[in-house]
């Protein structure tokens, strides 16, 4: 549980450093897209340390509730996203594919989840955006998924391939 709350704090401190650059860029879901790597990366990590097969499930409840404190739809589309992921990856055995398309997938439906509750429930910037490029920036929160992904697992090999200190 200590790792799962270490990469939840990691992202709560990436999400408001990339939040705060986000305001620079007008463009719905922006956010989304730049936080992609660095949740992928830490998502990623998390699974391969931890190898459950319930980690995204227990990573998106703890995220969930600390973040409904915040905003209770912005728990609510972690929720989802949550829900969303474990079902996409349930049937996969091999923990390190499940690693790899779980966070790949968190990813990918942290925007289409978010913004599509946005859009249902609070309204503002996304009223006059189509549904269609909700899914358009999901695939794009994908793509910079595997950006982040593919850094973690340089990241694994090169911590792997460290000396033991004396």
């Amino acid at each position: 549980m200590a790792l799962i709350a270490i990469g939840v704090a990691m992202i709560i401190g990436g999400g408001i450093a990339i939040y705060m650059v986000s305001a620079v860029f007008p463009i719905p879901g922006s956010k989304y897209i730049m936080m992609a790597p660095v949740l992928t990366t830490v998502i990623y990590i998390m699974q391969i340390k931890l190898g459950g097969t319930y980690t995204i499930a227990k990573f998106g409840g703890v995220f969930a509730l600390t973040m409904s404190i915040i905003n209770l739809f912005m728990g609510l589309a972690i929720l989802t996203t949550t829900l969303f992921t474990h079902l996409s990856i349930s049937w996969i055995k091999s923990t390190e594919r499940r690693a790899f398309w779980g966070s790949i997938f968190f990813a990918g439906y942290t925007g289409l989840c978010a913004l599509t509750i946005t859009k249902a429930f609070i309204g503002g910037i996304v009223d006059d955006v189509p549904y269609t490029v909700f899914i358009l920036i999901g695939l794009a929160c994908a793509g910079f998924g595997l950006v982040g992904t593919t850094l973690a697992k340089r990241v694994l090999r090169h911590l792997g391939n460290q000396s033991q200190p004396i």
